[in-house]
């Protein structure tokens, strides 16, 4: 509650925001719980929502109006949904890459004798992840990119040079041979 009052200099909507919060802090986290189900992140979207009403303070009447609280309500809500959406971005984005890589382990066992793999497999985990992904799972590069939280652009110079070591190591094996 402090840091919200520490950005309003005015003493009038300090004031005012120290209402808004006495008075509907209760209802605002079971809001926020009711969306999110966990306390942390509805705390979490509580004081967002607390810091959004800090900005638009000037244009909130009297703390006990309706239109405050609707605000109020309104905006938790919308900082408890982000939280959620984000959050099931970054859950959908990490099952992508674990499913991208449970085959993995199949991949050696079942190409254990292929030379092909054995020169997959001394590849750094960044270009094994990288030819792996491109090649044996069939993700494009923006796909890749955001697995990897890099940018497509990224994943693309990433993939060549990947591509590269693995083509330069095929060749250095072949020319022992």
């Amino acid at each position: 509650m402090l840091l919200f009052l520490a950005i309003i200099e005015d003493e009038e909507e300090r004031t005012k925001i120290e209402q808004i919060y006495e008075l509907y802090s209760k209802r605002l986290y079971k809001i926020a719980y009711a969306v999110l189900k966990n306390v942390d992140d509805a705390e979490d979207a509580v004081q967002i929502a607390m810091l959004n009403t800090c900005k638009h303070v000037k244009k909130l009447r009297d703390p006990k109006d309706p239109n405050t609280m609707w605000y109020v309500m309104r905006a938790t809500k919308n900082a408890a949904i982000n939280i959620y959406n984000r959050k099931k971005d970054q859950q959908n984005k990490e099952e992508i890459y674990d499913d991208a890589f449970v085959g993995e382990n199949t991949f050696e066992t079942l190409n254990e004798g292929s030379d092909l793999a054995k020169q997959i497999l001394k590849l750094s985990p960044r270009d094994r992840d990288i030819i792996m992904l491109k090649y044996v799972h069939g993700f494009d590069y923006s796909e890749i990119a955001k697995i990897m939280k890099i940018s497509k652009e990224a994943a693309k110079r990433a993939g060549a040079r990947a591509r590269k070591r693995l083509e330069d190591s095929i060749r250095r094996e072949e020319n022992m041979q």
